[in-house]
């Protein structure tokens, strides 16, 4: 773990230590360049079970809450965390008001919060072994309030610093206890979390930096995997893959030596370590080869296959086995692993070697789904009463023919984008594209599409698709557009 300590500027009364305490700003994460997370929050199982991220009516401070796994259905001891880094740190000895709107249908009501010093990171979804710092439960209810129906709890307690703290962890730090459903059995067991603040008492600490703090946080998009610089120095990535038993290893482009005969030693420790673990299995070495050039989809595809080849060539020729033994891929630009955007887009070109205890006839390998660019449905300003934000209720008819195209199996990302002409100012034309996109939302909500809305907004005039100049180039600039992203999350 890296210890990232900071401090913030506090004004004259104590201010809330928790970046983006309420979930509303939205970070776009460069591997799949959609809305996946709130800024300044990372999960600590990114890999295996990421936080889910809903935009949604019900919501009481803003559109955004989290919803975390406390217990898992098939898995009790599954867990969902996430994290973020204070603005400040905590200061031993020092007490603090801890403060999180919550809500729960079919678990206890509470929350475990960690204090710690960096970020926490781990290669599972289990419960952490690491205690929490404190509970909060129903015993610290405060108040009861209500969204559209929609309870929601605020939970108060305070809290004695037992070291200076720079970061906090949220989830669920106890042993299995199910609840068994209304229909039998159990169920996953959800937290709700709105919004969460942690302000000291006694007057406010001296912190300087809290602006640059903010502006760190908010510049991490990476969201899907461990970031590598929170790996130790020289570390492969190299997780165990659930009950089935697989070892992926990745291998990056320095993977073979500058004459090309051997592999570099840091990869090559961790290959035999893993080779030597199922040597006597026979099991099917999966070869999955991915390139991120500046090129076409085929060429990339052709590229990372040559990657995957190359090192299976070398595990034959030099370690003993038979061509038999891979199954070889090229994946081309699928799945990028890191961003994909400026000085890091390179790390995507990669082998991932994928070695499974049971024996895998070529035929029951699952394929690995590929990510499709983002669809978009546009809204047209005929939908709406004329320089309105209300719908046009003789026209729902033509806007369900639209929604009913958007794929409903949880397999997808919703972000709702209003945009006008340039008619009028723009903070009117702002305040027009919000409403537009909020009712657009709305509507999708209340026909089941709101666990898939992360992102809602109004860019008025700002993002034309035609020229303003004529009465047909402002008439398509006033739309609603629905960006359908096909992503992991």
């Amino acid at each position: 773990m890296i210890l990232l300590c900071c401090y913030c500027t506090l004004g004259l009364i104590a201010q809330n230590l928790v970046p983006n305490a309420s979930f509303e700003d939205v970070n776009i994460c460069t591997e799949y360049t959609a809305p996946c997370a709130p800024s300044a929050w990372l999960s600590v199982a990114p890999e295996v079970a990421r936080m889910k991220y809903l935009c949604n009516g019900a919501a009481l401070q803003g559109q955004h809450y989290v919803n975390l796994l406390q217990e898992g259905k098939e898995n009790p001891d599954l867990r969902i965390y996430i994290q973020t880094r204070l603005l400040c740190p905590l200061e031993k000895g020092r007490t603090y008001r801890i403060r999180i709107y919550m809500n729960t249908d079919n678990y206890p009501l509470r929350a475990g919060i960690r204090f710690d010093t960096a970020f926490v990171f781990t290669q599972s979804g289990s419960c952490l072994t690491a205690p929490a710092s404190l509970e909060l439960s129903e015993n610290d209810v405060q108040k009861k309030l209500f969204r559209l129906n929609h309870p929601w709890y605020m939970l108060e307690k305070t809290y004695v610093a037992t070291q200076t703290a720079t970061h906090m962890l949220i989830g669920n730090f106890r042993a299995p206890q199910r609840k068994e459903g209304a229909g039998g059995g159990y169920s996953n067991a959800q937290l709700l979390i709105d919004s969460i603040s942690v302000t000291p008492e006694g007057g406010p600490p001296v912190c300087p930096d809290a602006d640059s703090t903010i502006a760190l946080l908010y510049t991490e998009h990476h969201r899907h995997t461990i970031p590598e610089k929170f790996i130790a120095s020289g570390e492969l990535i190299h997780r165990l893959d659930g009950a089935s038993g697989c070892d992926t290893i990745i291998l990056k482009d320095d993977l073979f030596t500058v004459d090309k005969n051997s592999l570099n030693d840091r990869y090559k420790q961790q290959i035999d370590e893993a080779l030597n673990r199922y040597r006597g299995n026979r099991a099917r070495i999966q070869l999955i080869g991915y390139a991120w050039q500046t090129a076409s989809p085929e060429y990339n595809r052709i590229i990372s296959a040559d990657k995957a080849k190359a090192v299976a060539n070398y595990l034959v020729y030099n370690e003993g086995y038979s061509f038999d033994d891979f199954d070889v891929q090229g994946a081309g630009k699928t799945n990028p692993r890191y961003d994909t955007a400026g000085h890091t887009a390179g790390e995507n070109n990669r082998v991932e070697m994928i070695i499974c205890r049971p024996p895998l006839a070529k035929d029951t390998l699952r394929p690995r789904p590929a990510v499709h660019q983002p669809d978009t449905l546009v809204i047209p300003d005929i939908l709406f009463k004329f320089n309105s934000s209300e719908l046009n209720k003789n026209l729902y008819s033509s806007l369900d023919s639209l929604i009913k195209r958007i794929p409903r199996d949880g397999s997808i990302q919703l972000q709702v984008n209003g945009h006008t002409d340039n008619a009028g100012t723009s903070a009117y034309n702002n305040s027009l594209s919000m409403k537009r996109a909020n009712a657009v939302a709305g509507y999708m909500q209340e026909h089941g599409l709101g666990n898939d809305i992360r992102l809602i907004t109004g860019v008025g005039e700002s993002q034309p698709v035609a020229d303003n100049q004529s009465a047909e180039g402002r008439r398509r600039n006033r739309r609603v557009e629905i960006i359908i992203f096909y992503s992991p999350d």
